[in-house]
């Protein structure tokens, strides 16, 4: 039941690691978008989705009930701890790619964006019918 509730943020996971591990040569350039400093943007959503994924998944699994008693905050830092995980694999690990703690906090903002979404989703929700 745990892993049937979380694999779309296991996935989303695998997703993050991979993209986040192309070589920095390989990354297209994104300069029509120069100036709304799209890496933080992209930060933002991916860890946001992250969060959000599991906040979801976590509610929904029986197998570990602290999870299930503490979805937004175990969904936080995760998200935010893995965002650091990456940076760190970017500056020692990946080719051509290095880290940033300005990414890592984008990460972490991220990461409770994504957390406050779903909360957000779920009052409107109730609120609706």
């Amino acid at each position: 039941m745990f892993f049937k509730a979380l694999w779309p943020a296991f996935l989303w996971s695998v997703f993050i690691l991979i993209i986040c591990g192309i070589p920095g040569q390989r990354l297209p350039p994104l300069e029509f978008l120069k100036w709304l400093k799209p890496d933080k943007i992209v930060h933002l959503f991916v860890f946001g989705m992250l969060s959000y994924l599991l906040v979801k998944g976590y509610l929904q699994q029986e197998s570990f009930p602290f999870l299930k008693l503490h979805p937004g905050w175990t969904a936080f830092l995760f998200s935010a701890f893995y965002g650091v995980i990456i940076e760190i694999l970017q500056e020692y690990v990946f080719i051509d790619r290095t880290g940033d703690v300005r990414d890592a906090i984008a990460n972490a903002i991220g990461a409770s964006l994504g957390v406050w979404f779903f909360y957000y989703r779920k009052k409107k929700k109730i609120q609706s019918g």
